[in-house]
């Protein structure tokens, strides 16, 4: 039972620190005001993540919550956090509920990447790193260290991963910032460009119609678009997720402060974003598949390999990617045997593409590195919410 419940009174009297008594009170209309800057932006930012109703709770949350820190601090303050104010805040919560803190640090983790994606965290990176730190270790949740490996492990395991070296030679070709459309995708001057950067040969053909697509296209293959890469418009889309990059008029810029931690080879905020990224990418290519339509199916049944593999109870890779004849299945079954002929290859394929990335290996079974079972947990979520909602 949460603490919330055996402490009724204290969870209706509201957070302790924003109390009137406290003084909280005469920082609201000041945080209001000096939040006006950003709203929209903050609006839109939770609106893509969340439905209009919950984003406008989570506006007047962060209300709360910034009123809160900023009396603590005895100052406004609405573009950074520190860190010994929130561990005091969060103690405070902890008081109401464990189920109010671990809903707060929820809101702070999105709100704090809103403010490094869009540069308008003004604090250091150390600061931010720190923070992140502390905001993740209260959602009651490690987003980076599974429990069986200590820091300076999971920091060679992670540089061991060829994901890691392609998002950070993605990141270098953009540079000061590059062409992109108002959706945020690559404008198609650049596409060519960027998929040398990650070595993919490709050239532009705006007539381009691939009959067969694969996760890295044949060197000379001409491509029309940026699905039609599929490895290069997957780490794109992972770059956009994780902050790491910032639209700006009609560009993308490398947003300071979370490029910074992709390049750095140790610590939690290094491991932090390399956990974001991943997280993007088993996402994207589990949404996206390989290939021209998007098959849920396929998305299922490669999820539910993937489910498997990170589990200690691994399955057979032969066994896995084997289409079974129609003799071999139960009589209530043969019906799906046109579908196993469908979704077992696609389902191979996901993993194949994944297999590249290092984010799984297929050797006598399919197996999942333990540094990139959380990610891979929060990407299974985000999947089946998106497929079956």
């Amino acid at each position: 039972m949460s603490k919330s419940k055996s402490k009724p009174a204290k969870s209706r009297s509201g957070h302790p620190a924003r109390r009137t008594s406290n003084g909280a009170s005469v920082f609201e209309q000041p945080v209001r005001n000096a939040m006006l800057r950003y709203v929209a932006q903050l609006r839109a930012f939770f609106n893509e993540r969340h439905s209009a109703a919950d984003t406008e709770a989570g506006i007047e949350g962060m209300v709360t919550l910034l009123t809160v820190h900023s009396r603590l601090r005895t100052k406004v303050s609405v573009t950074e956090l520190e860190h010994d104010a929130l561990a005091i805040q969060f103690g405070d919560l902890r008081a109401i509920g464990d189920d109010v803190a671990i809903a707060c640090a929820s809101i702070l983790k999105e709100f704090v990447m809103f403010l490094a994606e869009t540069g308008l965290w003004s604090g250091t990176v150390e600061e931010f790193k720190a923070v992140f730190e502390l905001i993740s270790a209260q959602s009651g949740e490690s987003p980076v260290v599974v429990p069986e490996l200590d820091e300076a492990t999971a920091d060679e395991k992670w540089l061991a991963l060829p994901l890691v070296a392609t998002a950070r030679q993605l990141l270098a070709w953009v540079g000061e910032g590059r062409a992109v459309r108002p959706n945020g995708l690559l404008e198609k001057s650049e596409i060519v460009s960027a998929a040398a950067a990650i070595g993919i040969e490709v050239v532009f053909d705006a007539d381009a119609q691939p009959e067969t697509f694969s996760w890295v296209p044949a060197a000379g293959t001409a491509v029309g678009s940026l699905a039609h890469i599929p490895k290069l418009s997957t780490y794109w889309d992972a770059l956009l997720r994780a902050g790491l990059l910032t639209k700006q008029d009609n560009q993308a810029v490398p947003t300071p402060v979370v490029s910074e931690a992709l390049l750095a080879d140790h610590g939690f905020g290094a491991r932090g974003i390399k956990d974001i990224i991943a997280e993007g990418i088993y996402a994207h290519v589990l949404l996206n598949a390989i290939g021209p339509e998007n098959d849920h199916t396929v998305t299922q049944m490669a999820a539910a390999l993937l489910s498997k593999a990170g589990s200690n109870n691994p399955p057979r890779s032969e066994v896995a990617f084997q289409i079974p004849a129609v003799d071999e299945l139960e009589p209530e079954q043969t019906h799906l045997q046109p579908l196993f002929e469908k979704t077992i290859p696609g389902a191979e394929a996901i993993l194949r593409a994944l297999e590249a990335e290092g984010m799984v290996r297929i050797g006598k079974h399919l197996r999942v590195p333990r540094v990139l079972r959380a990610p891979l947990e929060r990407a299974l979520t985000r999947v089946a919410e998106e497929v079956l909602g």
